[in-house]
């Protein structure tokens, strides 16, 4: 499947393919969708020569949109790692609408120098009239006279494409927003009186006014939408109530979309709308203009050799910081934001980057692990003295990244993969610094430096092959049936803590439901597995013999503590692999039947 084309300045084409056929990332307890997710490709204008421009696009990709600075925005859908974790709906250890983790991204006219504009924190606005707007599915993209970028947000689903439409001017290149929700400047919301969430459109005197989306920058600095009259929604209950709701509507009209231009922005009501075509007998949507207009054609920086470079200007300059305060079984939100390290570390403790290659999923599932895709290690390089670093990666690889201590465990994590295109040179002022410029790169001593080569990727440890004999080996005469350490599904996935004796389970509440009254929250997916850090594990931290969190069991009284001394005679070594093994995704391959 071959959809939503965008014509590029130099005359190729760009639009999303399922083509690759690659699977999105698998979530604990929640059965796949098994369809083949589309990414980005461009083409010439015959469809020859096609190119996939974003392989680290492992959920979905679509609906590229070229602005006038010759930008392509696109909605990106992220479900790796925890960031689908980020709402709970109401369970345990249970992620949030997939169907609503939907993004808008940024990239330059070859797919390369990625960048997040708008909802990649999961944050919400403040309307004029003072309701408030969360981010849900964005997608369907339009852009201004004046240059400001539009989005629909709508909740996926049941509401046809239809909900909110927020604008925003351009923030420069590589800025997403302002701290501390990374929301771009002056971000408004075009009709308070459409409505996103999954529900009927808001009635005025008794009449459902309808919702809006697929914006189009018109004449006059207007916007061209597509407006739904009427009900708009398939959640109705039943049928019953779905036909009592529109019975007393003008015509008993259930949604009839058509093509409205805005005459005031922000519209006050549905009645400023001006028709440009509605006709009763079709539904009219995604209106675009067709005329000719000026597209920028920004130089991108290439490496001199072909090579696929990174580097940043200073990794220690970053925004990864929990926007709220540690709270023992609530930091869900906070894994799945841009809490992504370890809180209370100091920044002198970051002593490199280690990259991990992640592979596409196929439509059966021969593993498991906590990150959704397989990965493969590329290896770490160690930062410079003022904290930059340069290494050249396989091009057109996806690939994920992570902040590492002096003894490689990890302490800052990122959880969106990247790659590179051929010949790219991406250059960051910092590690997730999206509310401001860092370090000039030339300033750097990354800027005088070669690139350190990680171009080939090698296993990560797995459960079977490399933690089960060394559990055998120093464990298992001491842990026979109070850990689940010979039972992987027991040890790594356990949020209800079912396999741990009742005397040593962590309350987190005062239900009766055991479930809920020992249920625990990513990042958490068991009592010894944090799935962001080992250093946060208590399976860690027992063969340790030593907490390693920057805590201690005094900091937090309803915490994992780590409690009495524990000797092990776990080599270095063995607790490299350890801490290596949960970082890279608690991974297990699945026996062959």
């Amino acid at each position: 499947m071959d959809i939503s084309p965008a014509w590029l300045p130099d005359g190729r084409i760009m639009f999303a393919s399922d083509r690759q056929g690659g699977r999105e990332p698998f979530l604990d307890r929640i059965s796949p969708n098994n369809r083949p997710d589309p990414q980005l490709y461009i083409a010439d204008a015959d469809a020859t020569s096609a190119v996939n421009i974003t392989p680290h696009e492992v959920s979905s990709a679509m609906h590229p949109y070229v602005l006038r600075s010759g930008r392509i925005v696109y909605g990106s859908q992220w479900l790796s790692h925890n960031l689908a974790y980020i709402h709970t709906n109401g369970g345990i250890n249970w992620p949030g609408t997939q169907d609503n983790m939907w993004v808008v991204m940024d990239i330059d006219s070859r797919g390369g120098d990625m960048n997040a504009l708008l909802g990649a924190h999961r944050t919400s606005l403040k309307t004029s009239t003072g309701r408030r707007k969360t981010m849900k599915a964005l997608h369907f993209l339009g852009q201004r006279a004046n240059g400001d970028i539009c989005v629909a947000n709508y909740y996926r689903g049941n509401n046809l494409g239809l909900g909110d439409v927020l604008c925003w001017p351009p923030e420069p290149n590589g800025i997403e927003g302002q701290l501390p929700r990374f929301l771009p400047r002056n971000i408004y919301n075009v009709a308070d009186w459409s409505v996103s969430n999954d529900q009927a459109s808001r009635r005025v005197n008794g009449i459902y006014q309808g919702k809006i989306g697929y914006p189009e920058g018109a004449d006059n600095n207007q916007l061209l939408l597509t407006l739904g009259r009427g009900y708009c929604t398939q959640v109705s209950g039943s049928l019953k109530s779905f036909q009592e709701d529109v019975a007393e509507q003008p015509n008993k009209l259930a949604c009839d979309t058509g093509i409205y231009l805005t005459t005031q922005i922000p519209s006050k009501s549905i009645d400023d709308l001006a028709k440009v075509v509605d006709r009763a007998e079709w539904h009219e949507f995604g209106a675009r203009v067709i005329a000719p207009r000026q597209v920028e054609q920004p130089p991108v920086l290439d490496t001199s050799d072909g090579s696929c470079q990174l580097a940043s200007s200073n990794a220690a300059d970053s925004e990864t910081a929990p926007y709220k305060a540690y709270r023992f079984n609530h930091n869900y939100a906070v894994s799945a934001n841009n809490g992504g390290e370890i809180d209370g570390l100091a920044q002198s403790e970051l002593a490199g980057i280690r990259f991990w290659e992640v592979l596409p999923n196929s439509p059966t599932k021969t593993f498991t692990n906590i990150s959704g895709n397989r990965l493969r290690d590329l290896g770490l390089v160690p930062l410079l003295a003022d904290k930059s670093f340069k290494v050249a990666l396989p091009c057109d690889t996806a690939f994920i990244m992570a902040g590492i201590d002096a003894k490689g465990r990890v302490i800052k994590r990122d959880q969106v993969p990247q790659s590179l295109r051929p010949g790219e040179k991406r250059v960051c002022s910092g590690c997730h610094l999206h509310s401001r410029k860092g370090r000039h790169y030339e300033k750097s001593l990354a800027f005088g430096s070669e690139a350190i080569p990680l171009l080939t990727a090698r296993p990560v440890p797995t459960y079977e092959r490399y933690i089960k004999p060394i559990f055998e080996r120093h464990c298992i005469t001491c842990h026979v049936s109070d850990v689940p350490l010979m039972d992987y599904d027991k040890l790594v996935w356990d949020p209800f803590q079912a396999s741990i004796p009742e005397d040593r389970r962590i309350q987190v509440s005062n239900s009766n439901n055991p479930r809920r009254k020992y249920g625990l929250q990513r990042p958490y997916t068991s009592k010894y597995i944090n799935s962001m850090f080992a250093r946060e594990s208590l399976l860690y931290w027992k063969a340790a013999n030593q907490r390693s969190d920057g805590r201690t069991d005094q900091t937090y009284a309803n915490d994992i503590d780590f409690g009495p001394s524990h000797p092990t005679d776990i080599t270095e070594d063995e607790l490299r692999i350890l801490a290596h093994w949960i970082d890279s995704g608690a991974t297990r391959i699945k026996p062959k039947d």
